[in-house]
């Protein structure tokens, strides 16, 4: 690789990315990242700038950074964003990095409101619809539902204080107002006797034995307490779904994301303890893995 000191294309400097990448195991497309990130160019800007010299400054970073890269530091935790839904959102070690999956989580939300409360379209109800995001991390999911979702009021819990800040931090970006509590999963919100038509959740819920089959960028890098849960990774559905009764008003909806194999199982917690008359599904993604219970409840 060439010193920074010396003239360098951006080709070049790609090239060099790609290999030094994969020679460690990572994916090359991560080269493509940071030098969107250090020049400020979108994708199909990078690629027409093939033959541009990088000044030495930005070569520097950028070869600093991916050799950062290359030892496991997610590449989102660097640039300290991700993107989620077409918005741009903070991240850092305290929070779960956004996940492409959990924007189907918020298609199967949008379209269930839509279903469950055709009226809604028309904006003439007195009362906002009441949302509340359990466990929210970065505040993806509760800012997204917030801004897709005008007449709403959306409330968003978290144990962590740290996570709390990054979310709050993402929704003054993003000039939406949420009412963000710190505590377990619904307590605070039972606490306070706060009712809502629709509670969506994307827990931890990778059991522990996965552990040790993950890529160190993720078990060393992003909080565990927002990916393991138990044994079977289930532990944070079963103490969720004893909560769900005492909040959820008629008409209701309760979503979570969930394992690819956790289907039926989170399905059978929901039926336990909602209405006999519960629509409980289960929804595959985009690669055919299940990902979504989805309840509605007339």
């Amino acid at each position: 690789m060439m010193s920074p000191n010396e003239t360098t294309k951006v080709y070049e400097a790609l090239n060099w990315a790609s290999s030094f990448l994969e020679a460690n195991q990572y994916e090359r497309q991560i080269g493509d990242r940071l030098l969107q990130h250090h020049t400020g160019w979108t994708r199909t800007q990078l690629l027409t700038e093939l033959q541009t010299e990088l000044t030495s400054t930005v070569h520097s970073q950028f070869v600093r950074d991916v050799e950062l890269a290359a030892t496991g530091i997610p590449v989102q935790h660097i640039t300290g964003n991700e993107t989620f839904y077409g918005r741009e959102y903070a991240v850092n070690q305290h929070v779960l990095i956004p996940r492409p999956e959990t924007e189907e989580l918020i298609e199967a939300v949008l379209a269930a409101i839509d279903d469950l409360f055709a009226d809604l379209a028309g904006k003439n109800q007195a009362e906002p619809l009441q949302i509340i995001d359990v466990g929210t991390g970065s505040g993806i999911i509760a800012i997204t539902l917030a801004l897709e979702l005008a007449h709403s009021r959306v409330l968003a819990s978290d144990i962590s204080t740290e996570a709390l800040a990054v979310a709050k931090r993402n929704a003054t970006n993003l000039a939406v107002n949420i009412t963000f509590c710190e505590g377990d999963l619904l307590t605070p919100f039972l606490e306070s006797n706060e009712k809502a038509s629709i509670i969506v959740s994307n827990p931890p819920y990778i059991p522990e034995g996965d552990r040790k089959e993950m890529k160190s960028n993720v078990t060393d890098h992003e909080p565990e307490n927002a990916l393991f849960a138990g044994g079977d990774g289930l532990d944070i559905y079963r103490r969720l779904v004893k909560q769900i009764p005492n909040i959820l008003l008629t008409p209701g909806i309760v979503a979570f994301e969930i394992g690819h194999d956790q289907g039926e199982s989170v399905r059978q917690l929901l039926a336990t303890e909602l209405p006999t008359n519960a629509d409980i599904q289960i929804i595959n993604d985009i690669n055919n893995n299940q990902r979504i219970v989805l309840a509605k409840v007339k």
